[in-house]
Order: structure tokens, then C-alpha cells, then sequence
């Protein structure tokens, strides 16, 4: 019985994350992690509830809220997710998309390889956490954690879950495996304030999200 989806919004640890929930639930993780795994048919990605193995009791990947509501509706399950400071995420994500443009020429984005820092930002998907949690929101999520309080979080996580199983040692890779930076037409050295806050100001409802969530969680650990 389906018990525990984590949503991993992209450059928020999520590949660590799910070796700890392999290491915890094992076979009953399902192993689909990429949307496309989900989602064969791109165009389709309606009756995902009907596509879950009976034995299967946690999901983890690049799911939307709006892919899962279904889910969440008749199964109730517990919803989960890990958030990160927005302009942060997003540089993290440009310096990833870099590295992968140099190993494969072709890369549905390939024409963005001679981009810098900021034109990436202009020219690629805004608020992309709002994006993945369209249609719930903080309050109604069993849990969030925070990336640049992950080891803390991850274990207030497994005693909430109630986990059995010691966590692994994760080294996190909060660059977002930047590489070889000097070839890329932004290098991190470069990074300034003002190109900072344009990021912020190009993706306020996320940072406007981030502050909600943790206002929420800031609460929740009053309340306790």
C-alpha cells in the first residue's frame, strides 16, 4: 500500500534522497525516478494510480503535484519535499545544464551551450517549485525539508516516518556538479549581487513560496 510520494523538485538533493529511502524501504521504493520513467508518453500523464505495483509503498521523483493529486485524493499518502533558497536552485540548475550540454551535443537544449548565468534565467522555466507544488501547498504537505539543513531535517524525517534503519553517510553536492566552470560563460567567481537579485526578482512566487515553507516549518517546531 502506497504510503509515502516525495516530490523531487529539481537541484534539491533528490538523488541523495532517494538512496536513503532505498536504504530504508528497499524494494518497495519504486524505481522510477526520472519523469520520463513515470511518463513514457509525454503527452499523457493522466492514470499514474492505476500504474503502481501493489507492493510498492513510497514514490520519489520528478512528479508534479498535479501527477500525483489523484494519488494523494483516494490513497492518502504522505506528501514530502525538499526546498532550497530560489536563486540558489537556480544557479545550481545552470551550472548543471552546462556540464551536460558539454557531454552531449545533443541535448534538447543544446542551443542554450553559450549561455550566460543570467540568460539562462531569463530564458528558461520561472518559479519552478511553484511549479511542482501547483495546487497544494506548505501547510498541507506531511514534511519539508530544506537543503541547506539536510542532515538535521533528514533526521527529524526518519523519526517522524520512524524509520528503523541507521541513514547512510551522504555527501551532498549543493555546486550542482558545476565541472570544468572555465569553459562556461558564466564562472562562479563572477556572480554578483545584481545578477542575484535579478534571479530573485525573475522567480519572486518561489521566493515567496520558500518564505511560506519556512514560516510553516518554523511553526510546526513551536508547536511541538
Amino acid at each position: 500500500m502506497l504510503e509515502l510520494i516525495s516530490i523531487h523538485i529539481a537541484k534539491t538533493a533528490g538523488r541523495s534522497f532517494y538512496e536513503i529511502l532505498r536504504n530504508e524501504y528497499g524494494d518497495a521504493l519504486d524505481p522510477r525516478f526520472k519523469r520520463r520513467h513515470y511518463f513514457p508518453d509525454r503527452e499523457n500523464t493522466a492514470g499514474l494510480i492505476h500504474r503502481i505495483p501493489d507492493h510498492i509503498r513510497v514514490m520519489h521523483g520528478h512528479l508534479l503535484y498535479t501527477d500525483i493529486r489523484e494519488i494523494h485524493l483516494a490513497l492518502k499518502p504522505k506528501i514530502i519535499t525538499w526546498m532550497r533558497d530560489p536563486v540558489e536552485r537556480v544557479i545550481s540548475n545552470y551550472y548543471f545544464l552546462m556540464k551536460q550540454l558539454r557531454e552531449d551535443p545533443r541535448h534538447p537544449q543544446a542551443r542554450k551551450i553559450d549561455y550566460t548565468l543570467l540568460e539562462y534565467a531569463r530564458d528558461s522555466r520561472k518559479n519552478k517549485m511553484s511549479l511542482y507544488l501547483e495546487g497544494t501547498g506548505p501547510e498541507a504537505l506531511f514534511f519539508i525539508g530544506f537543503l541547506d539543513s539536510f542532515r538535521q531535517d533528514l533526521e527529524e524525517l526518519a523519526r517522524m516516518l520512524g524509520w528503523k534503519n541507521s541513514l547512510p553517510e551522504i555527501h551532498l553536492n549543493k555546486s550542482g556538479n558545476a565541472g570544468d566552470e572555465e569553459s562556461y560563460p558564466t564562472r562562479r567567481s563572477e556572480i554578483t549581487g545584481a545578477m542575484r537579485e535579478e534571479i530573485r526578482a525573475l522567480n519572486q512566487q518561489d521566493v515567496t513560496l520558500f518564505e511560506r515553507a519556512r514560516a510553516v516549518r518554523r511553526n510546526v517546531t513551536m508547536a511541538r
